[in-house]
């Protein structure tokens, strides 16, 4: 099973990665939408000027040929019309694509209409005043018309388009808020699910370390030890390596507990925990099996070296008084060992009975001694 530190490291990334994820849709939203908005109301805007422009090119037109009547500005005049006309078809679609209310812009509508019903007059005036001077003022009047109609149009539709910019600017500043907002408590609850996640995984390798470990000295459990005796016998039998397992039995404990109580005895019991992590080398393993039994795994290690290692121990914990006031004595072990050779197949329980049947040889062989069982 992955290491709490390794899901807590995956956790921070994923939430690293869907932060950046978030923030960064976040600010392509609204860094975008005002651009586009505001790029669709410039557009408008343009043609709305170019609108204008066409309106006074009519007048400009029209008084040049009046001025000076000759088929030049007569041709400028029709094909201004045409701009015209053209002008008003773009306006049109532009007013139904920006989905603005149709109350607001209907006066606009039926002016463009009066318009196009003026263009046909006015063209059919501008081909004949060039042959009819008669004509001339009917096509002034004509032409007047047209160009202030055109200019109530474009002016009406600046203004229609200034508000409705300033009216989208404040939806978009409302909707960039709105989505900064959600996007900060998406942030809020995906970082509220892997902190509970990281907590249940956190919670759940706490009650497996406690399922092999044991309370009282914070030692390995007959649990851990079982699995890891086995561990160590299959790489042992695998690599040709010798394996070693002794049991450790405290001496007269029970006495302990009857002149000190057992809330001494627990301190005894700690101590000796502490004790045996100190002795031992980084590669064994020590467990409390229960009461005052604990067990030593000592892997690629033959009955020699176990033996050397056991008497260590024996001696030191005989060296070192009681952590009792008053105490006045020393504790003695009893320590059972069994090795597995090289190569050979053994299994916990076989190890486990080897080891138990020496420290039975001990313990009623007088106590505070190493015994082999081959």
């Amino acid at each position: 099973m992955r290491s709490p530190g390794a899901f807590r490291a995956a956790l921070l990334g994923c939430f690293l990665l869907l932060t950046a994820v978030v923030v960064t849709v976040t600010w392509l939203f609204v860094s975008n939408a005002g651009k586009h908005m505001g790029a669709d109301y410039t557009a408008f805007a343009s043609n709305l000027v170019r609108g204008q422009y066409e309106t006074a090119l009519l007048r400009r037109s029209t008084e040049a040929f009046l001025d000076h009547p000759n088929a030049f500005h007569q041709e400028r005049i029709l094909r201004t019309l045409d701009t015209i006309r053209s002008r008003e078809g773009t306006t049109r679609g532009n007013l139904e694509r920006r989905e603005l209310d149709q109350e607001r812009y209907e006066d606009i509508l039926a002016e463009f209409d009066h318009v196009n019903e003026l263009l046909p007059e006015l063209r059919q005036l501008t081909e004949e005043a060039l042959a009819d001077p008669d004509r001339h003022d009917e096509l002034e009047l004509v032409a007047m018309e047209v160009e202030d109609t055109l200019a109530f149009i474009y002016s009406q539709l600046h203004a229609l388009n200034h508000d409705a910019s300033g009216q989208h600017l404040q939806l978009t500043r409302w909707l960039s808020a709105t989505v900064i907002g959600l996007a900060a408590l998406v942030l809020v609850v995906i970082a509220g699910l892997l902190w509970t996640m990281d907590k249940v995984v956190r919670q759940r390798a706490a009650l497996e370390r406690l399922t092999v470990t044991d309370t009282l000295t914070n030692l390995p459990n007959r649990r851990a030890l079982l699995q890891r005796v086995d561990d160590a016998l299959a790489h042992a039998e695998r690599a040709r390596e010798p394996v070693s397992l002794a049991l450790i039995d405290i001496d007269y404990f029970k006495a302990i507990n009857d002149a000190h109580g057992h809330p001494a005895g627990d301190v005894v019991l700690r101590h000796f925990a502490a004790q045996l992590r100190d002795l031992v080398r980084r590669s064994d393993t020590v467990a409390r099996l229960g009461g005052e039994e604990f067990g030593l795994l000592m892997p690629d290690t033959d009955e020699r070296g176990a033996r050397e290692l056991c008497e260590r121990i024996r001696r030191r914990v005989a060296e070192t008084p009681l952590p009792l006031p008053g105490a006045g004595q020393a504790l003695t072990v009893s320590i059972g060992l069994a090795a597995v050779g090289p190569g050979e197949a053994a299994s916990f329980n076989t190890l486990y009975v080897r080891a138990d049947q020496a420290l039975y040889e001990g313990k009623h062989g007088g106590r505070d001694q190493v015994v082999t069982r081959s």
